[in-house]
């Protein structure tokens, strides 16, 4: 859109930005200026203008930013350019939104490279719960470099019947209420249920809301969505069944659907050898009915529903250009200042996941894989050109940071063959308008300032976007370089995992209890001493039992391998006073310690399954995150020697003053 002159410039100049729906007010130097004090005051000249709309082009355009926030839009000539405002010259440059990954899995290690890239937003569909609010808010706060973070707090997961089943639980290491802390995930069986965790989610921070699968009716979703939509909030469904799959979840209520909402099988000629298919997405595709494919593109039109194909991740190896992505999946890390801090083990992680199919899988599934690609490429296609949408997305950790989004967008030009400037839209405002996040995704006035100037045209062939010469987020020209001190881990668990779980390795706990917990003593024998006693011969622990002084406490000579199962609370706002926490786990002893961050700190046994702990306020006064273990004193029982004096690690997540913090939730 190009802004002249406003006639109602001394009515409204000292209006807020709300009042008059941006329309005007920034292009004044001499008004807002003089009551914004010293706001940075930014101007983008000369280049051509794709406003990330779909509209047509402007040549010799001219962007004002005033602070974070875009000010002013036209051409050179028509938009007055304030005198304080420092300039950049585009000429011959091309300017663009800053693009949106709208499913990454977040971790801290992927900061820097997304901007570098040009993503200057991020979709967290893989829920962090307390942990991602700390992240988000850091970043907007400058305290590390990063895009933008949207989160989820916590996905739904479905609580079918199967939920219920041992066997289920035993198989997938769930039970029916299978939140843990870190975790990301509740499983909701009902209505009032799914109603509950969106109020929840939304009290916590949430910008939007996702679930996990669909093993639960279609009504436990729709309440779901409807809850969130009743807040503002855009809802992002991953369908997988068995109880609700793709169609009845755009029914419901899905305004993004994850693995293109899994609808192969409802697409298929044969029908019956796919529905109960819970597997790679592609492969149903293969079967795929074109009248059906036409009848559900039509259904997802009408209903604004988007799709997501995660193509780079779920279609992985079976792009055309598959041997590029290898090549370029290492060629990322080729800077020493991001491997500096870039874990060894993520790069590795990547580099399987890039491997071509025909490594792990045999020639049949390759060929039956390779030709559902095709379909599910062909189907994206045909949806964009028939007036629908589809966002891009790298789903990482099973595509390079940042590259990963121009990778995907490749695969929408030279798979799905889409033209250009709709792949320009599907990372950037299509992605806003479905996550209803509507101060992002376009280059208008009153938007964040997160733009994009480089070096060749996406119209003519969307890897130019690749040729990035400036990334501008919130405002301020970001620096495209990697840092050796980067910062973004201070609230990870570990720089050698993904675990982001607040009590880590409980399946090591579950090993340690097997051992200790023997049978109770049985006598399986009887025994004349020399001077006439008889003794029972036992079997068990009976005799570590009941050593002196065991009681409530257990007090005894030799220590069992002490674990950690749960603690609460586990997130403590940065500056809190002396604050006690509770541990419960397995074999604590009446001198068991707890160390926080190799600092023992004062500690009471309540039981050999429960003690607190208390963290003084000098190690809550900096933001981060604290590691504790729980240390049995020495020597060890016999056969525990293995397992060692020292527990598996709780953390506790101590966020910035600022930050939103989930935890102050009932869950």
């Amino acid at each position: 859109m190009i802004f002249g002159r406003c006639a109602l410039r001394k009515t409204i100049q000292h209006l807020t930005l709300a009042s008059v729906g941006f329309a005007c007010l920034a292009l004044y130097a001499d008004g807002p200026a003089s009551a914004q004090g010293q706001e940075q005051v930014l101007a983008i000249r000369g280049g051509t203008l794709l406003d990330g709309n779909g509209g047509a082009p402007i040549a010799n355009s001219v962007i004002v930013i005033r602070g974070n926030r875009i000010a002013a839009v036209g051409r050179v000539g028509r938009v007055q350019i304030p005198a304080n405002a420092t300039v950049i010259n585009a000429t011959g440059k091309w300017i663009t939104p800053g693009l949106i990954d709208a499913k990454a899995n977040w971790n801290w290690m992927y900061g820097e490279a997304f901007l570098y890239y040009g993503v200057t937003s991020a979709m967290v569909s893989g829920a962090r719960n307390d942990g991602g609010i700390a992240e988000r808010d850091a970043i907007n706060h400058g305290i590390y470099a990063g895009p933008r973070l949207y989160q989820v707090v916590l996905n739904a997961k479905g609580g079918g019947a199967d939920r219920n089943d041992p066997a289920y639980q035993r198989q997938y290491g769930m039970a029916r209420d299978n939140y843990l802390p870190g975790a990301g995930q509740k499983t909701i069986t009902t209505p009032e249920e799914a109603r509950a965790l969106v109020r929840a989610n939304i009290a916590g921070g949430a910008d939007f809301l996702g679930t996990n699968d669909g093993a639960a009716p279609p009504e436990v979703w729709a309440a779901y969505a409807d809850e969130a939509h009743k807040a503002g909030k855009a809802v992002v469904m991953r369908c997988v069944g068995p109880q609700t799959r793709g169609k009845e979840c755009v029914l419901a209520g899905a305004d993004v659907m994850i693995h293109t909402g899994e609808i192969g099988n409802q697409i298929a000629k044969n029908p019956e050898i796919w529905k109960d298919w819970v597997g790679e997405p592609s492969e149903p595709y293969c079967d795929m009915d074109e009248a059906k494919e036409r009848e559900m593109i039509a259904f997802l039109v009408q209903h604004d529903t988007a799709l997501e194909p995660d193509f780079v991740a779920m279609d992985r190896g079976l792009t055309s250009t598959w041997a590029r992505v290898q090549q370029e999946d290492r060629d990322v890390f080729n800077d020493p200042n991001l491997r500096a801090y870039y874990p060894q083990f993520t790069m590795e992680d990547l580099w399987d996941n890039a491997k071509s199919p025909e490594e792990y899988m045999p020639a049949g599934r390759v060929s039956l894989r390779r030709c559902g690609f095709l379909n599910h490429a062909k189907l994206i296609g045909d949806l964009i050109k028939a007036g629908g949408h589809a966002v891009v997305a790298s789903d990482i950790t099973q595509a390079a940071p940042g590259l990963g989004v121009h990778q995907e967008m490749a695969v929408f030009q030279e798979d799905a063959h889409v033209a250009p400037m709709k792949i320009l839209e599907a990372a950037t405002s299509w992605t806003a308008h479905h996550f209803k996040i509507n101060d992002i995704g376009s280059i208008e006035v009153g938007k964040l300032a997160d733009i994009l100037i480089v070096n060749a045209d996406p119209a003519v062939d969307i890897l130019n976007m690749r040729k990035i010469d400036t990334v501008i987020k919130d405002g301020k020209v970001h620096e495209r370089a990697y840092h050796a001190d980067y910062k973004g881990g201070m609230f990870a668990n570990s720089m050698t995992s993904f675990d982001n779980l607040v009590v880590s390795n409980l399946e090591w706990v579950e090993a340690v209890k097997r051992i200790t917990n023997l049978p109770e003593a049985k006598v399986i024998a009887v025994y004349t001493a020399p001077n006439g006693d008889k003794v029972d011969i036992q079997s068990g622990l009976s005799d570590f039992r009941r050593m002196p002084g065991m009681g409530p406490v257990p007090n005894p000579t030799m220590s069992l391998t002490p674990g950690i199962e749960t603690m609460h609370p586990h997130t403590i706002i940065q500056g809190a006073t002396d604050t006690e926490f509770k541990l419960t786990g397995i074999n604590f002893n009446t001198r068991s310690i707890v160390y926080v961050n190799d600092k023992p700190v004062p500690t009471t046994v309540k039981s050999g399954t429960e003690l607190t702990f208390v963290v003084s306020a000098a190690m809550l006064a900096d933001a981060g995150k604290l590691h504790l273990v729980v240390k049995n004193p020495k020597p060890l029982f016999l056969g525990m020697t293995i397992w060692g004096d020292t527990s598996n690690q709780a953390h506790i997540l101590v966020p910035f003053t600022f930050t939103t913090a989930w935890s102050h939730n009932n869950y």
